[in-house]
């Protein structure tokens, strides 16, 4: 039986790593006990039908049914997970560090024996701290009797518990809200009042003598926590309990990845990655995500997110993810790559994960890159459009810098225009700016949406997906754009945070005013007016609402007022940094972001007088992405 590793933090450095949102609440699927088996040596990597099966929030405290909180998870499919593949993301207690409040606190749990299983119809507990010493202890938990800190435990009236497809950085179970847009995300459960629910409405939180439990023992999976759980007693079960299979009706169709594992070199520009689709023929879906495993998003490739739409007939499709050809001598590193979210009738099948590893092609580390201008052009393709350089663009902008020679003046002040340019462009200006406008009209902050930003992730994902197809100049681009918006603002309408905010059940009228206030109120009554006339001609529906959302968003004050100056200092760490301006290395606070700012708005948003732009892409972060 694989022996497990706690890996976490205990010394003075280490607890202020602790405090970084990078290790929030991470806790790493692999090397699990109990029946947990090897199953490095099998095809599949995973299952469609790994679930959160059971939550407990308050264990010891006084009338208490157990001493521990716990978290159960449950293999619903037919085939065995490789629980290496998954991450559990909690949110955590830490009293005795932090007064009892609530705090990023990341443990990963290793093994040291290779890839371990959790076969059909199985269990797995994870159990965390209680408040006291009230209650019957847990059954033996597979997650080996605890972790460290001990002092672990589940916020009692309203948390996030979020399984993860690979070991991300980025933080569901806390910031934002991913539900039913990222392909990463595995399964989700919120309790309590909360922004972000996966389903129609928040499920109540625990009590003492209960537990959220999922129906038919687990096997209940229907997007939907308040259709797919019942509030009862608690009966947490670990992987030594009697194995549970699930029935379901066969599949008429599936979708996966065409192969498990595929390669790439260093200096190849991107990796298409093909998905096939068997069974039926009808319109349908997969969105896809990438991961961080060994190779790193800021550093070896450029995010990828979106939807695979396979038209009638069609039965392969693909998706790139571009590569970094850095100077660094790293050696070979991977990613995880995800499927998630079928629409259309069909089901996920067993490859559904894959790795994705990039060779490394350098033996020595060379000069930095990003110091010529074809590669410095060819990367801001990737960073601001997230996508490969057409030839006309890549040879105007290589060239405006190239002309300058051996100027070092001159050089400053190209790189600078152009980088700036990207930014600007009617491409970037119709694809992350539009998302961003999304988010800042819907949503005000709170204490998971903070400013009401979207984050790294989400924008990225929304802004290729407004992007898909779209090349400024060629074609009908513009028509490709107007319709890539508009099913894009019929798409963020129906998602869950949306919904929390703006039920269906608001009138028109309602929706208007809220909707305008939340953006800071920028129609005019006359114009909230006929927006609410004819959201009511169209019946209230999504399209409908999202009309509305689309004329706030494209308010002209709206897009050149103050959020246009806010978006450009935070398109300024998504773009160079590839991080949130409150990640680290800058810890929880805004207090760069409002810096650079501060000094945009104090030069009436001149960018070149700021010195904002030669800051973000002469900074050692920026350029260490690449090399020294």
């Amino acid at each position: 039986m694989p022996r497990t590793l706690l890996e976490a933090t205990a010394n003075a450095p280490a607890r202020r790593r602790l405090l970084t949102r990078a290790l929030f609440a991470a806790l790493c699927l692999a090397g699990l006990a109990g029946s947990a088996r090897d199953v490095s040596a099998q095809p599949a990597m995973g299952s469609r039908d790994l679930v959160i099966s059971q939550v407990y929030t308050r264990g010891g405290e006084s009338g208490a049914t157990y001493q521990n909180d716990f978290v159960e998870i449950f293999n619903r499919g037919n085939v065995t997970v490789n629980l290496s593949d998954y991450t559990l993301q909690v949110l955590v207690v830490a009293p005795r560090m932090t007064g009892g409040v609530l705090t990023p606190v990341g443990i990963r749990v290793v093994s040291s024996g290779g890839s371990v299983g959790l076969d059909p119809g199985k269990y797995y507990l994870f159990q965390f701290a209680g408040a006291g010493n009230s209650g019957a202890p847990l059954p033996t938990p597979d997650s080996g009797g605890g972790f460290f800190p001990t002092n672990l435990a589940l916020p009692s009236a309203s948390g996030r518990v979020a399984l993860v497809k690979g070991i991300p950085t980025h933080l569901y179970a806390q910031f934002g809200c991913s539900v039913g847009v990222d392909a990463a995300l595995a399964d989700f459960f919120s309790y309590g009042p909360t922004n972000c629910v996966e389903g129609s409405a928040n499920f109540r939180a625990p009590s003492q003598t209960t537990a959220a439990v999922r129906n038919t023992d687990g096997c209940a999976d229907t997007d939907d926590n308040v259709a797919d759980f019942t509030t009862a007693a608690p009966t947490p079960r670990n992987s030594s309990t009697a194995q549970r299979l699930c029935t379901f009706a066969s599949p008429t169709s599936t979708v996966q990845f065409e192969s498990s594992t595929a390669s790439v070199g260093e200096g190849a520009g991107f990796a298409e990655i093909f998905v096939t689709r068997a069974g039926s023929t009808g319109p349908t879906s997969v969105q896809y995500a990438t991961v961080d495993d060994t190779a790193s998003e800021r550093t070896d490739y450029t995010t990828a997110l979106g939807t695979l739409s396979f038209a009638a007939g069609e039965t392969r499709k693909s998706f790139r993810v571009l590569i970094t050809d850095d100077a660094r001598t790293e050696g070979g590193e991977t990613l995880t790559l995800a499927l998630n979210h079928p629409t259309g009738g069909v089901v996920l099948d067993t490859r559904h994960i894959m790795r994705l590893s990039i060779n490394d092609n350098d033996a020595t580390a060379g000069p930095n890159p990003i110091d010529t201008a074809e590669f410095f052009v060819r990367q801001h393709y990737a960073d601001f459009l997230s996508r490969v350089p057409d030839e006309t663009g890549r040879t105007f902008w290589t060239n405006d810098i190239d002309i300058c020679g051996a100027d070092a003046r001159c050089l400053e002040v190209k790189r600078i225009n152009v980088s700036a340019a990207f930014f600007l462009s009617i491409e970037f200006q119709d694809t992350g700016y539009f998302a961003y406008r999304a988010y800042k009209a819907s949503f005000p902050g709170n204490s998971s949406r903070l400013r009401g930003f979207p984050l790294y992730r989400e924008l990225w994902r929304d802004a290729q997906q407004i992007g898909r197809g779209v090349v400024v100049g060629q074609g009908d681009w513009t028509g490709q754009f107007n319709a890539n918006k508009q099913a894009y603002t019929a798409e963020f309408v129906t998602r869950p945070e949306f919904l929390l905010r703006y039920p269906a059940s608001q009138s028109p009228g309602e929706f208007v005013e809220v909707l305008n206030a939340t953006a800071g109120g920028y129609l005019s009554q006359a114009e909230r007016n006929q927006a609410a006339a004819e959201l009511t001609a169209a019946g209230n529906t999504p399209a409908g609402r999202a009309a509305v959302l689309t004329r706030v968003i494209e308010n002209p004050t709206f897009k050149t007022g103050g959020e246009f100056n806010r978006a450009f200092v935070l398109m300024e760490y998504f773009g160079y940094l590839r991080r949130n301006p409150n990640d680290p290395p800058e810890g929880l606070s805004f207090s760069g972001y409002d810096f650079w700012l501060g000094k945009l708005n104090s030069f009436n948003g001149d960018y070149i007088q700021a010195e904002m732009v030669k800051a973000f892409i002469s900074s050692a972060e920026y350029r260490q992405r690449f090399g020294q």
